[in-house]
C-alpha cells in the first residue's frame, strides 16, 4: 500500500479540504478578477492552485502555471513564461497536430521541442540581441491573440511572481506585463508568493504599475478538525488506525502548518505497522527536524550576525516588545540593530506577527530547530 501523505503539490484525493478557499479562486477565476495569492513558504498555494485548475478545465478554460522562482535574468523569465503557455495550450492535444496548433503562435519566439523519457521537453529560443521588452511584448501579444482566436477562456498562474523584483529590470517588467494584463478580460491572473511583504508591495504601492490591480487574498491555516480528520482517514484506507489524540499531536507539533503535517504524517506512516503510538510521533519528529536541518542551515548562513541574534531570540521568546528595554539586555543586542535586523527578517518572511501581535517564527520547525 503507497504512503498517502506528500511532501510534494497535493492532488485530488491527497488534498486537505479547503473547499471555501476552492470556490473563491473558482469564482475569480470565473468573473476574470486578477487575485495576488499569498502565505509563508509551502503553505499549499500551489496545490490549490491546481485544484483550481482541475475545476476550470472542467469549464474548457485554458489553464497556464509558470514557475518563476528559478529565474535569474529576464530572458529566464521569458523563456520560462513562453514554454508554460506554449505547454498548456498543448495539454491534452493530440501529439501528432500539437506543433501545428502552435504554429505562429508568436513572432520572435521560436519553440523547440525534445522527446525524453519523461515525456515532451519544451523550450523557446530566440535571438539575444532583440530587445528583452519585444520579446515580452511578443509573448503577451501571441497568447491572448491566441485565446481571443479559440474563444477561450483563460486563468494563468504566475508562482513566486515576487522574484522578478530581484531582477534589474524588474520596474520595466511589472510596467510591460500590466499594459498587457489590464486589456486580458478573457485571463484571469493569479500572482502567488510566499514572500509576503515583497508581493504586497507590488500591488499596495501606488507608485507601481500593478498598483489595486488585483484582489488580495490570503492562504490561511486549515482548520485542525479538518486536518485532524483528514490524517484519521487517510490512515484508514491504508489499512491503519491513527487515534484522535495522535492526529491532535501531529497538528500540534507542527503548529498546523501544512507541508510539515503531511511530512510528518508520512514519516509516522512508515513507521506504523497498524496503529499510530506516541513512540512513533516522536520518533518521526526526531526525524523531521534533521530532515529539514539542511535547509535550515543554509537559511541561516545567509544571514548578518545581527539577524542570526534577534532571530534566535525570537525563536526561544516570542514577544510583542522586541525593543524594550528588558527584552534587549537579556538577548545583548541594540534598539537600532534590533529594528534594521527585524525589518529584514520580515522582508525575508523569516518573522511575522501572530493574532497576539508577538512576533514569532513563522517557520514553527526552525523555531524548535534554532532552540535546540
Amino acid at each position: 500500500m503507497a504512503n498517502p501523505f506528500t511532501i510534494g503539490i497535493a492532488r485530488k484525493d491527497n488534498f486537505c479540504n479547503r473547499q471555501k478557499e476552492l470556490k473563491d479562486l473558482t469564482d475569480f477565476a470565473n468573473s476574470g478578477q486578477d487575485v495576488v495569492l499569498y502565505s509563508p513558504r509551502r503553505y499549499g498555494k500551489s496545490s490549490l492552485v491546481f485544484q483550481v485548475f482541475r475545476e476550470l478545465e472542467k469549464k474548457g478554460f485554458l489553464t497556464v502555471y509558470v514557475d518563476l522562482f528559478p529565474i535569474s535574468s529576464e530572458a529566464d523569465l521569458i523563456s520560462r513564461f513562453a514554454a508554460s503557455v506554449i505547454k498548456g495550450i498543448g495539454q491534452g492535444a493530440d501529439p501528432r497536430t500539437f506543433k501545428e496548433r502552435i504554429m505562429n503562435l508568436f513572432s520572435s519566439l521560436i519553440p523547440s521541442f525534445e522527446v525524453k523519457p519523461d515525456g515532451l521537453s519544451i523550450s523557446v529560443k530566440f535571438d539575444r540581441s532583440t530587445k528583452k521588452e519585444v520579446l515580452l511584448d511578443d509573448l503577451m501579444k501571441g497568447m491572448y491573440n491566441f485565446v481571443k482566436r479559440k474563444k477561450l477562456r483563460a486563468c494563468i498562474s504566475l508562482d513566486e511572481f515576487q522574484e522578478i523584483t530581484e531582477l534589474p529590470e524588474s520596474k520595466s517588467i511589472e510596467g510591460i506585463l500590466r499594459s498587457h494584463m489590464q486589456l486580458h478580460k478573457e485571463i484571469a491572473y493569479f500572482f502567488i508568493g510566499s514572500r509576503r511583504r515583497i508581493i504586497k508591495d507590488i500591488f499596495t504601492d501606488k507608485n507601481r504599475p500593478f498598483y489595486k490591480s488585483a484582489f488580495l487574498y490570503t492562504l490561511k491555516d486549515i482548520p485542525k478538525h479538518e486536518f485532524v480528520n483528514f490524517l484519521e482517514n487517510k490512515f484508514k484506507e491504508t489499512g491503519k488506525n491513527c487515534p484522535i489524540n495522535r492526529a491532535e499531536e501531529i497538528y500540534d507539533r507542527t503548529e498546523g502548518y501544512p507541508y510539515y503535517v503531511q511530512k510528518l504524517a508520512l514519516l509516522i506512516w512508515n513507521l506504523t505497522e497498524k496503529i499510530v503510538t506516541s513512540e512513533a510521533v516522536q520518533r518521526a519528529y526526531r526525524l523531521l527536524l534533521e530532515s529539514e536541518a539542511a535547509d535550515f542551515e543554509g537559511i541561516w548562513n545567509g544571514l548578518s550576525l545581527g539577524q542570526k541574534s534577534v532571530l534566535k531570540a525570537i525563536a526561544n521568546e516570542p514577544t510583542a516588545f522586541p525593543f524594550s528595554k528588558q527584552y534587549l539586555e537579556r538577548y545583548g543586542y541594540s534598539a537600532g540593530g534590533a529594528q534594521k535586523a527585524i525589518k529584514a527578517l520580515i522582508s525575508k518572511d523569516l518573522i511575522q506577527r501572530d493574532e497576539e501581535n508577538r512576533y514569532r517564527l513563522t517557520d514553527p520547525i526552525m523555531a524548535k530547530w534554532l532552540t535546540l
